[in-house]
C-alpha cells in the first residue's frame, strides 16, 4: 500500500527516539496515554549514541546519573559509560517499556503544520506518509546537525576526511598521518586513539578547554551483582552524584569565585603534571574562566598531546591541499586522514524540519533572531507543540534530568487540557517574554557570558546564549514543577476567542 494514500491519526506523535523520545513515551504511558507513535529517521534508536561511533566515544557524566531515574542500570562496566554501553542501555529500556512496536524506523519528520480548523498538527514524513495528531512532541535534540567547516581546497584533498558524528568503520589510522581539528569532547577522545595508532598526529587547538582529571572506577561482576541485589544502593549512589553535580554546576554557573579558583587549580595541576614544554602549556591554557566553555574530562588527552609524535598548533586551518592542510600562519602539514572534531550546529535548533504554526507562521521566522521558548518547552504561536531539550535547557551535568523534568511537565500540561476539556494549549506571548527577560538577566551574570569566551552555547559564538540554562539542574526542575495556568490559554480551537480561556 502506498503510505501516502491515507491519513493516519494519533493523539500524540513523538519525533526522535533518543533519550528524549524514550522519556516522553514513558511519561505518556505512566499518565495512561497509549494513542501515540514515535518517528525515528534511522534504522535504530539511540540518537547521539547511535550516531557518534568514533574511537573512544564515551559519556563524560557519571553513568548512574546519565540514566533514567525509572530505569537504573546495574550493568555498567565503569562509572563513565562508553558509547556502545549507552546505546545498548537505551535499546534495553525501549524493550522493557514495550516501545519498539510503536516506533516507525527510517521515517523522519519532514514537515509539520498546525491546522486550526481541525485542531491538529498535520505531519509529512520522509516516507511520504501524512499523519495528523493533536499533540506533537519534538525530541529531535540539538546535537544532530554536524558542524562542517567550510574549508577551501576540499575538492583537491586526496586523503580521507571525516566528521566524528559521521564516523565510518573502515577508518584505520594505523601508520597514517592524522590531523584532528577541534578540542571539544570528541577531540579529547579521538586524539589519544590517534596517537596510539598513527605515525604522526597534528592537533589543531584554536581555543583550549579546561580538561579535568577523570576519576575512573570499574565495576566487576561482584559489584554488578551487588547493584542487582540492592537497587537501593544504586538510588543512593545516583542521589549522591545528583547532589554533588547540582552544587558544583550551580557554583560554576553563577561564578562562585572560590569554586572557580579551586577548579582552575585542579585543571592546572592536571595539565602541568602531563605537559612540561612551556610553549605547549601556553597553547593549552584556556583564555576564559572555568565553565565558560564546556569543561571536559580525560586522563589521556594531555599525555597524548605531549607525545613526541604529536604536533600541536593554536592556529586554525586556512585550506586543504592535495596532501594535507595549511594553517592560518602558512605552515603546511601532510595528513592522510583529517578528522573534523568540530561539534554541531547546536544553536540552529529544528532548522532541518519545516514547522508551520498558527496563521502559517514558520518556526524559522519566529526564531530568525535565535531560538527562544517558554521554559525551553513551548513557543508562542505554536499550539500543542512541545520541545524536549529546547532553547536554554542545557543545565550543566546530566541532560537526562533536564529531559525527565520536561517530559513530566508536558504530561502535566496535557492533564490540565483534559481537566479543562479544552485540548488546545498555547503559551501567551507575555508569559514567554517575561520568562525570557528574567532568563537574560540571569544569563548576563552567568559564567557563559561573564566568563569571557566565545562558545557554541552562543549565537555566532559571541551573541545571545540559546542553549545553556544559567543555573543548576535542580533550579531547572524547580522552574518546571507546576503549570502556571495564567501563562497559558486553553481552548477548543486555536484562534477562536469565544472558546478561549486564560488558565
Amino acid at each position: 500500500m502506498n503510505p501516502a494514500a491515507e491519513t493516519e491519526f494519533f493523539e500524540t506523535v513523538i519525533a526522535g527516539v533518543g533519550f528524549g523520545g524514550i522519556a516522553a513515551a514513558h511519561d505518556l504511558l505512566e499518565s495512561g496515554r497509549t494513542d501515540f507513535v514515535l518517528l525515528e529517521k534511522a534504522p535504530e534508536a539511540g540518537g547521539v549514541w547511535r550516531d557518534n561511533t568514533y574511537p573512544n566515544a564515551a559519556c563524560d557524566v557519571p553513568a548512574h546519573l546519565y540514566s533514567f531515574s525509572f530505569a537504573q542500570n546495574s550493568e555498567w562496566s565503569c562509572n563513565y559509560a562508553s558509547q556502545w554501553e549507552i546505546l545498548e542501555y537505551t535499546n534495553r529500556v525501549i524493550d522493557e517499556l514495550g516501545l519498539r512496536e510503536r516506533i516507525r524506523f527510517e521515517e523522519a519528520l519532514v514537515r509539520a503544520q498546525w491546522i486550526s480548523e481541525k485542531v491538529v498538527w498535520r505531519l509529512q514524513t520522509s516516507r511520504g506518509r501524512v499523519i495528523e495528531c493533536r499533540y506533537l512532541i519534538s525530541a529531535l535534540g540539538t546535537l544532530n546537525q554536524p558542524l562542517i567547516p567550510d574549508l577551501p581546497g576540499l575538492a583537491d584533498y586526496r586523503g580521507q576526511i571525516i566528521h566524528t558524528a559521521e564516523w565510518l568503520p573502515d577508518i584505520d589510522m594505523t601508520g597514517k598521518r592524522v590531523a584532528v581539528i577541534g578540542a571539544g569532547a570528541s577531540a579529547i577522545q579521538v586524539v589519544p586513539h590517534a596517537v596510539e595508532q598513527a605515525d604522526s598526529v597534528l592537533a589543531v587547538i584554536r581555543t583550549a578547554p579546561h580538561v579535568m582529571p577523570k576519576p575512573e572506577e570499574f565495576y566487576d561482576e561482584t559489584a554488578k551483582e551487588h547493584f542487582r541485589n540492592h537497587p537501593e544502593i544504586l538510588q543512593e549512589l545516583r542521589k549522591e552524584q545528583y547532589d554533588y553535580w547540582n552544587q558544583s554546576t550551580h557554583a560554576q554557573a553563577v561564578m562562585d569565585e572560590e569554586f572557580l579558583r579551586r577548579a582552575e587549580t585542579v585543571w592546572r595541576e592536571h595539565m602541568e603534571s602531563a605537559v612540561s614544554d612551556p610553549r605547549l602549556r601556553e597553547i593549552l591554557t584556556p583564555d576564559s574562566r572555568f565553565g565558560c566553555r564546556r569543561p571536559v574530562v580525560s586522563n589521556s588527552f594531555y599525555p597524548a598531546l605531549a607525545d613526541p609524535k604529536t604536533t600541536v598548533i593554536d592556529a586554525g586551518i586556512q585550506r586543504l591541499t592535495a596532501s594535507g592542510v595549511v594553517s592560518e600562519t602558512g605552515e603546511k602539514f601532510d595528513a592522510d586522514i583529517v578528522v573534523l572534531a568540530t561539534g554541531f550546529r547546536a544553536t540552529e535548533m529544528l532548522s532541518h524540519v519545516e514547522i508551520i504554526g498558527a496563521g502559517g507562521w514558520p518556526l524559522t521566522e519566529e526564531w530568525q533572531e535565535g531560538p527562544e521558548a517558554y521554559k525551553g518547552t513551548m513557543v508562542k504561536g505554536f499550539p500543542n507543540l512541545f520541545l524536549v531539550t529546547g532553547p536554554n535547557t542545557q543545565a550543566s551535568g546530566s541532560l537526562i534530568g533536564v529531559i525527565e523534568a520536561q517530559t513530566k511537565y508536558i504530561t502535566k500540561c496535557l492533564d490540565e487540557a483534559v481537566r479543562q476539556e479544552r485540548p488546545v494549549i498555547e503559551v501567551t506571548p507575555q508569559a514567554q517574554a517575561t520568562f525570557n527577560s528574567g532568563l537574560e538577566k540571569m544569563m548576563e551574570r552567568s559564567v557563559y557570558i561573564a566568563g569571557g569566551c566565545h562558545s557554541w552555547y552562543r549565537l555566532g559564538g559571541t551573541g545571545r546564549v540559546v542553549t545553556k540554562w544559567p543555573g543548576s539542574l535542580a533550579d531547572f526542575e524547580t522552574e518546571l514543577e507546576g503549570v502556571v495556568l495564567d501563562d497559558f490559554t486553553f481552548s477548543k480551537a486555536s484562534g477562536r476567542s469565544l472558546t478561549m480561556v486564560s488558565g
